[in-house]
């Protein structure tokens, strides 16, 4: 028997119908796509083991990730550098006073400006030897006995300096330049801001402090008026702060390997010696 025509019009519902996967038809298992951090992982391991196994990870990396991570070893460092800084100070606020007060020796010095300018002389070579011979400024004694000499030399043109200038003057400017140091350290250490990040910023004031020094020949009176000296003193408070950070370490950009402690020392010494000079500047045009 023939079954019933259905009228014409009427869609079949039957024909429409899209299993599901509860039904019996299984789902249809696709391929994971590509991961591409999965294949540069998988390609860059087995070249990065042979490199740890082999020992030819820089040096640099090793000092940030060991040497500095051992708090012993930082501790040691910055005992260090600030025992060799605090003696430097010293004998350099000692030699100031003899010329200041000693009348003798500040007569013999304004007599005599050829003790200058050899202190000069020797102050620039010994500071050159220092900062770009490595083997000067890290093979024991050499470096110390540089560093004793450069800061003799500094010491000498610091208390002529300071010789021809009124002893309360030069009195505010240490006690002035004590306090502001003090400040400034103690900031470099406790705040989160990396200094030494600033790379850029840091060329940009070398570069100005060296366009100002060149200036100094031809428009002293410029160089030596007070907003110039204020931005050198501010420039100044940069320079001691990046190279705070640099020495103590920790999470920072740059951070000086352990065996620097006498360049350490003496990038202390020449930031703060270089505050002095412009807070000297500074209360001389006021007062």
């Amino acid at each position: 028997m023939d079954s019933p025509k259905k009228p014409t019009g009427i869609v079949d519902k039957a024909a429409l119908y899209v299993p599901t996967n509860n039904d019996r038809y299984p789902p249809i298992p696709l391929p994971a796509p590509p991961s591409a951090n999965g294949s540069q992982t998988e390609d860059l391991a087995p070249e990065a083991a042979p490199q740890l196994e082999s020992g030819t990870i820089s040096h640099d990396l090793i000092v940030k990730n060991i040497i500095f991570d051992d708090q012993t070893i930082r501790k040691g460092f910055v005992r260090k550098v600030f025992g060799i800084l605090m003696v430097q100070l010293l004998f350099t606020c000692a030699v100031m006073a003899i010329f200041v007060y000693h009348e003798p020796t500040k007569l013999f010095v304004q007599q005599n400006f050829v003790v200058v300018f050899v202190a000069m002389i020797v102050n620039i070579i010994v500071l050159i030897m220092i900062v770009c011979v490595e083997s000067v400024r890290r093979k024991h004694p050499v470096n110390l006995i540089c560093l004793a000499i450069f800061t003799f030399t500094m010491s000498v043109l610091l208390g002529a300096t300071s010789s021809l200038m009124d002893s309360n003057i030069v009195l505010a400017a240490v006690a002035i330049t004590t306090i502001l140091v003090t400040a400034l350290c103690i900031y470099a250490v406790q705040t989160k801001y990396d200094y030494t990040a600033c790379g850029g910023l840091m060329i940009t004031f070398v570069m100005i402090i060296v366009v100002l020094s060149v200036c100094s020949f031809w428009l002293p009176e410029f160089v030596d008026s007070l907003p110039i000296s204020c931005l050198c003193g501010a420039i100044g408070c940069f320079f001691l702060i990046y190279d705070m950070q640099t020495i103590v370490g920790g999470n920072r950009a740059e951070q000086l390997d352990p065996e620097e402690y006498v360049f350490a020392a003496l990038t202390l010494y020449v930031d703060i010696v270089r505050i002095f000079i412009y807070v000297l500047r500074i209360l001389e045009k006021v007062y």
